[in-house]
């Protein structure tokens, strides 16, 4: 059983436990998926995948309004994660490639990052902490989806296509920022969970370096697909 303690306690059991269950999660569905050589299952899942993501998007909002009292400006679905699972939804209910071109190094980048080292106070059981691992975990289980169900791959102009969104979308968080006092996308100040970001430079330095490192990481993930294709080449 969890251990039910009174903080987030980042790689506690309960945190492994969770992320294990993500990664069982994300290679057992879609391969059952795969497998099961049906057009109607692989639809339906998607489906489904699609509509859990935007109910718990739903629920997650409204927990934290009605059962936190927290600020509903500060609570709004505009941080990288929100927007992803948004993507990741439109991509598995289209099966669009090119929405899988920016989600893709979105969830690995940004999803994930999230998931090893969240935002998070509220520790297992709470409804915080449940709604929040579950919409992430779902996001990861999207992408997993979209490329053993789909067989999509990312590609270098992919790792454009990524950047140029993220700068777009940046862009516009900026000054909603600015008019409601927020910290979206974490561009006024660090987090304050435990994060990679503690390490960087202080505001507004970090804030470059964060899109280098999401530059670099990006690359980091798409290289497995790259030497894959490069060594089918070969073959």
């Amino acid at each position: 059983m969890m251990a039910n303690t009174s903080y987030f306690d980042l790689f506690g059991r309960d945190h492994l436990l969770t992320m294990l269950l993500i990664l069982v999660a994300c290679v057992a569905l879609p391969l059952f998926v795969r497998r099961a050589r049906s057009t109607g299952i692989e639809r339906s899942v998607a489906a489904t995948l699609c509509i859990v993501l935007l109910l718990n998007e739903a629920l997650k909002f409204a927990a934290r309004i009605l059962v936190y009292k927290l600020p509903v400006e500060e609570q709004l679905p505009l941080h990288l994660c929100a927007a992803t699972a948004f993507l990741v939804a439109y991509m598995l209910m289209r099966r669009s490639y090119a929405v899988f071109e920016v989600a893709y190094f979105w969830a690995m980048g940004g999803t994930l990052q999230a998931i090893l080292t969240p935002d998070l106070q509220a520790p297992f059981p709470s409804l915080y902490y449940m709604v929040f691992f579950f919409g992430h975990g779902v996001v990861m289980l999207g992408v997993a989806y979209a490329i053993v169900v789909f067989r999509f791959r990312p590609t270098l102009k992919s790792i454009v296509k990524a950047m140029a969104a993220l700068a777009a979308y940046a862009t516009v968080i900026a000054p909603l920022n600015w008019l409601l006092g927020t910290n979206y996308l974490y561009l006024c100040h660090k987090p304050a969970g435990t994060s990679l970001i503690d390490y960087l430079a202080p505001w507004p330095w970090y804030i470059a370096s964060l899109g280098l490192i999401a530059a670099v990481s990006f690359v980091i993930w798409w290289l497995p697909f790259g030497l894959l294709k490069l060594r089918s080449r070969q073959s």
